[in-house]
């Protein structure tokens, strides 16, 4: 992502840091599931159920509290970031208020934005930004656009369109 595209498209220490931890996650959750395949196939070749916590190996147990360690890192940068995100907008909710107060008191066009709002319309964006990368909503995006582009590159070609597919 570059920097001159604009306030949203600015790459944060968060940003950087959200992008990381959903490259970690996604990668611990392939191992972890990788973990329950192996039990289910010990359960279907032997008929017993594994025994739970008890059985699990101490690499199993890092990735798990791995998980939860980044689990725990989101929460409290999501919580950095909501925090900032209500002090901006109430202070985004006087300037509308005596924005349109002035207009009210009978002008007949709205007053112009003041550069105190556009910095404020700024930081509001980044931190929007900022939350979407850390919450996993970036990185879910990216995966289901990859996904929808697999399966019209595989599925849907020149030959097969017709009106039923919408």
């Amino acid at each position: 992502m570059g920097t001159s595209a604009g306030p949203g498209q600015l790459m944060t220490v968060r940003k950087k840091r959200g992008l990381e931890i959903a490259e970690r996650e996604a990668e611990l959750q392939g191992r972890r599931s990788a973990f329950d395949r192996e039990r289910s196939r010990i359960f279907r070749e032997t008929g017993q159920k594994p025994g739970g916590k008890k059985t699990w190996s101490e690499e199993e147990r890092a990735v798990r509290a791995e998980l939860r360690a980044l689990e725990d890192e989101r929460a409290t940068l999501l919580a950095q970031i909501d925090a900032e995100l209500a002090e901006l907008r109430s202070q985004q909710a006087e300037f509308k208020r005596i924005r349109t107060s002035v207009w009210a008191a009978g002008r007949r066009k709205k007053p112009p934005v003041t550069k105190k709002e556009q910095k404020l319309s700024t930081k509001l964006a980044v931190l929007q930004s900022e939350r979407a990368h850390v919450d996993g909503a970036v990185r879910r995006d990216r995966e289901m656009a990859r996904y929808e582009e697999a399966v019209w590159n595989t599925l849907l070609d020149a030959t097969s369109v017709d009106s039923s597919y919408w």
